[in-house]
């Protein structure tokens, strides 16, 4: 009895770092995209990018209702061999990023902890070792109550309803580094570039080599742009403070200081073959309507490739590269609203207030804004969490 017991610990500890895991990457299925991309990149299985997304949220599915399963003590054989062979999949893939060290986040929890390769590999040995401990031997896992499959398969639905309500909108919650409340800076503005010696720079890949280049020394377009840095000018340690929101004109010019200055609603297209422009129009003309406001079209491309797409003439468009738009808003054709280089709140485009709803926004205290927007998120996304948990473990 007492080495059931055990078992049934073991297992449901794997069940509840499986739910948080898995959820935290559910409510953001376009950055759980980025992250399957990376690892796609990595073994050189890059053909398969364009199922990155929903490769990204079927693992993250399937990984949250086997630690359901683990929790409520349902479907114990199926359960065990999934979570066996899941916890030793990702045992064995963090031990070779481990040795081959690439500069790339597990992803894990998400954009939401960020975990070292060592880190992420002994959480996969401790999580190995639960297992073991919970399947081993393969056999007499004994049966659960009836009400426990009741409590399984309402988890289960409220774990797909979740899914399906985070593919149509942007996060909840927001972990990424331009989350509202964070600080722009642009590298063209000269208090920043002055700033205690500090200054932006440009990290580039090419052929799996990484370097640091400043703005007026750029890589040519072979290189492809990574992120942006704040570094000290006497030192190579790189330091995240601020994020730098960096685009350009159609002269290639830097820009970036119009992010910065005023109020600016900045509507960006990561994937501008796939936006609906029409939208975007509307947007940027409602914006434009409003008083003490910029709107900013920011495209992941280029002007030669904007012609050939039927765009709204009037838009004041930039260009910008993928993964800074694509964090920025995960909805293509997002809106994000910034007042005086701070960010304070971001719309998926069929969420968009109307002229009265956006006047409202613009004249209301900016804090105010943020924790208005902000708050509620949060509150869905713990109450959901704390809802899910009761289901699974009490009912």
């Amino acid at each position: 009895m007492k080495h059931n017991s055990l078992r049934r610990l073991a297992a449901s500890l794997i069940g509840l770092t499986f739910i948080v895991s898995g959820l935290l990457k559910l409510l953001d299925p376009v950055g759980t995209g980025l992250i399957v991309s990376e690892y796609l990149k990595f073994f050189h299985m890059s053909f398969l990018g364009g199922m990155a997304k929903g490769l990204g949220v079927a693992l993250c599915l399937l990984e949250t209702l086997t630690g359901a399963a683990l929790i409520t003590g349902v479907y114990r054989k199926l359960a065990a061999i999934v979570a066996g062979s899941m916890v030793a999949l990702f045992t064995v893939i963090t031990l070779i990023l481990l040795i081959a060290n690439p500069n790339m986040d597990c992803g894990c929890f998400g954009e939401a902890i960020h975990l070292t390769h060592l880190q992420s590999f002994l959480k996969n040995i401790v999580l190995l070792l639960l297992a073991c401990l919970a399947f081993i031997p393969f056999r007499q896992y004994g049966e659960c109550k009836a009400h426990r499959r009741v409590a399984f398969w309402i988890g289960a639905v409220s774990i797909v309803a979740a899914m399906c309500y985070s593919l149509t909108r942007i996060p909840v919650v927001d972990f990424t580094d331009f989350r509202p409340g964070a600080e722009l800076y642009a590298s063209l503005d000269n208090d920043y570039q002055a700033m205690d010696g500090y200054y932006a720079a440009y990290i580039y890949e090419k052929d799996g080599q990484r370097g640091s280049f400043t703005l007026d020394r750029l890589p040519d377009s072979t290189w492809t742009f990574v992120e942006v840095d704040t570094v000290f000018r006497n030192s190579t340690t790189p330091l995240k403070t601020a994020p730098v929101l960096s685009f350009s004109d159609s002269q290639g010019n830097y820009q970036d200081e119009l992010a910065v200055q005023g109020k600016v609603v900045v509507i960006s297209v990561y994937n501008p073959r796939k936006c609906d422009w029409d939208r975007v129009g509307e947007l940027f003309a409602r914006v434009n309507e409003a008083n003490d406001v910029a709107p900013i079209v920011l495209v992941n491309s280029s002007p030669a490739e904007m012609e050939n797409l039927a765009v709204p003439p009037y838009l004041k468009i930039f260009y910008a590269d993928y993964k800074t738009l694509i964090t920025l808003n995960r909805a293509n054709g997002g809106a994000t609203y910034i007042a005086d280089g701070e960010i304070v709140r971001k719309w998926h485009p069929r969420y968009f207030p109307g002229p009265e709803g956006l006047a409202k926004v613009l004249r209301a205290d900016v804090t105010d804004t943020q924790i208005k927007s902000e708050s509620p998120g949060r509150i869905r996304a713990q109450g959901f969490a704390l809802y899910l948990l009761a289901v699974l473990f009490f009912l």
